[in-house]
């Protein structure tokens, strides 16, 4: 008997380890997959970023290399509200975090829907955010 309650405690712990464990190594997982604010500002603005490069494939109708580029904009776009940000205010983060989605997601909508316009109106609107949140956040 002692030894089947042994084995069985033994059991719970090992698989109770082993959940908590699984549970752990996935957040570990996710924020790993999430890039950082630093690596979006790095690949998404400028004359060379993402949002640049997805409005000069539009304008010269190579639609394929504008929805490439448009999906990654829009999965940076999800992914800078998923940070925190270090400066500022917890409201005015999420308020900029999700007008920065908001724009991306409007330049990949346009990308596949092949509308040179979508695409010049969100990379104009994206022009208009940086200022605004990076007083608050930088």
């Amino acid at each position: 008997m002692r030894r089947l309650l042994g084995c069985l405690t033994i059991a719970a712990f090992a698989l109770t380890f082993g959940i908590t464990t699984s549970a752990q190594d996935k957040k570990k997982e996710d924020k790993a997959k999430t890039p950082t604010v630093k690596e979006i500002m790095k690949k998404v603005p400028g004359k060379d970023g993402l949002c640049a490069q997805c409005k000069t494939a539009a304008d010269g109708g190579k639609w394929e290399d504008a929805q490439k580029v448009a999906k990654q904009l829009k999965e940076y776009g999800e992914a800078l509200g998923k940070n925190k940000a270090k400066k500022g205010d917890a409201d005015s983060w999420e308020k900029h975090a999700k007008s920065f989605s908001e724009v991306m997601t409007a330049i990949a909508d346009g990308a596949e829907k092949k509308d040179k316009m979508a695409v010049a109106d969100g990379a104009k609107k994206f022009g208009g955010l940086c200022k605004d949140c990076h007083a608050a956040h930088k």
